[in-house]
């Protein structure tokens, strides 16, 4: 199978031709890959949230894929997260099938979500590996200063986790 590069023209006519991306949404593709990169977010998860977010209206699938010329799995994949973790709106127009994507009003409540789902379960996950590590360092006779170091890493570890509850607004649920 040939790759869609190297098909012949006149077998995708049906495809339409989307317009490359206008420098200031490549800039904000940008800083939104930037910001994701932080968070560990994805980088395809940014260029489509980017996309939508400067979008004066909402925006199929297919406009997504053409317009970031992505495959259809990383679309897929990356509409999911966004979805997910609250940052997207489905919309369904009447009279058509098609879903539209648009970003959620607020980019503030959607940072939360992900900061809640991304960064924090990582923090908790951290705890008892950090315990692991200063048992095996001090069974293994390491200075005291390295041990001190790894339980400075600990404190900190625990004091984020602890001022989370306190710096983000409740969860939705609660």
């Amino acid at each position: 199978m040939k790759p869609p590069s190297e098909k012949p023209q006149e077998k995708r006519k049906d495809r339409p031709a989307y317009l490359p991306l206008s420098p200031h949404e490549v800039e904000l593709t940008q800083f939104f890959v930037r910001m994701a990169a932080i968070l560990g977010v994805q980088r395809s998860v940014a260029e489509i949230y980017s996309l939508l977010y400067a979008s004066p209206k909402p925006l199929d699938f297919d406009h997504i894929q053409g317009r970031l010329e992505m495959s259809q799995g990383s679309v897929s994949q990356g509409l999911k997260f966004l979805r997910d973790h609250g940052m997207i709106l489905s919309i369904k127009e009447k009279g058509t099938k098609r879903e539209r994507w648009e970003p959620t009003p607020s980019l503030a409540a959607s940072l939360v979500n992900i900061i809640r789902s991304q960064v924090l379960p990582g923090l908790e996950k951290s705890k008892p590996t950090l315990q692991n590590v200063i048992n095996s360092a001090t069974a293994q006779g390491a200075t005291p200063e390295v041990i001190e170091r790894i339980a400075r890493l600990q404190r900190w570890n625990s004091r984020a986790v602890e001022l989370s509850a306190l710096l983000l607004p409740p969860p939705a649920n609660e």
